[in-house]
């Protein structure tokens, strides 16, 4: 299955990759720049019109370029909780989405998983935001294209599996310590649930313990994808990780 992307900065970190097919049909800055990063990385170059670039995103908006590609955003060595196993080291930093169905949070999640150095986020196959390739690839700034995103069957039953792993899951919940209480350190699960919703009652089952960030404001909770940045800060922070 092809799909298109339309963000500048998504079709950019794709190509750095070597993937796709880059179709241009205006000439602008952004273009010629996409232009020379598909020639220096191997992308096929195809120069067409506006109405071919319509047809391809189905009459959508577009700055005059669009990458084809395949239908999985993400590769490298990391295509399933298992491969896990494989990563040396032990503070080692895995991000669980418990059915966030906004692909923009996803996006953001993602960003913040690439800039803390998370070895992959996952998310159920099911009730999430991942089937939106080109609003995930836009959303995460081309975060997609190296962060493992890893779509599972089951939460619960990968949580469980990550934790004959050696990791240690914690599940996101305004029950839960203080997160400069906990310790995060070593091979961490952060699990997020849903907006608005929290986590599936199964999945906080599943979590060796809950925790919380520690706030003063007048609302109920931070976004989801606040959240989980702050949350991976304070892992890393006292995992005293290298940058």
């Amino acid at each position: 299955m092809k799909v298109y992307l339309t963000g500048a900065n998504g079709i950019g970190e794709a190509l750095k990759k070597g993937r796709g097919t880059l179709y241009l049909s205006r000439k602008s800055g952004r273009g010629t720049s996409l232009a020379e990063l598909a020639e220096k990385h191997g992308v096929t170059l195809r120069r067409v019109g506006d109405d071919e670039i319509s047809r391809l995103v189905n009459n959508g908006e577009h700055r005059g370029y669009v990458l084809e590609t395949d239908s999985e955003l993400s590769s490298g060595d990391i295509r399933s909780p298992e491969d896990l196993s494989s990563i040396p080291g032990d503070n080692i930093l895995v991000i669980v989405l418990d059915g966030i169905t906004d692909p923009r949070n996803l996006g953001a999640v993602m960003r913040a998983a690439d800039q803390f150095g998370a070895s992959a986020v996952i998310i159920p196959k099911r009730r999430s935001a991942g089937s939106d390739a080109d609003t995930l690839s836009r959303s995460s700034a081309g975060a997609v294209e190296w962060v493992p995103l890893l779509e599972v069957s089951n939460i619960s039953r990968s949580l469980a599996e990550l934790k004959e792993m050696g990791f240690w899951i914690w599940g996101a919940d305004m029950s839960g310590g203080r997160a400069p209480e906990v310790n995060l350190k070593g091979k961490t699960a952060l699990v997020m649930g849903r907006e608005g919703e929290g986590l599936h009652r199964l999945v906080k089952e599943t979590c060796d313990g809950l925790i919380k960030i520690p706030t003063g404001g007048r609302l109920d909770s931070l976004n989801v994808a606040t959240a989980a940045g702050i949350l991976m800060y304070e892992a890393r922070r006292q995992q005293k990780f290298s940058y």
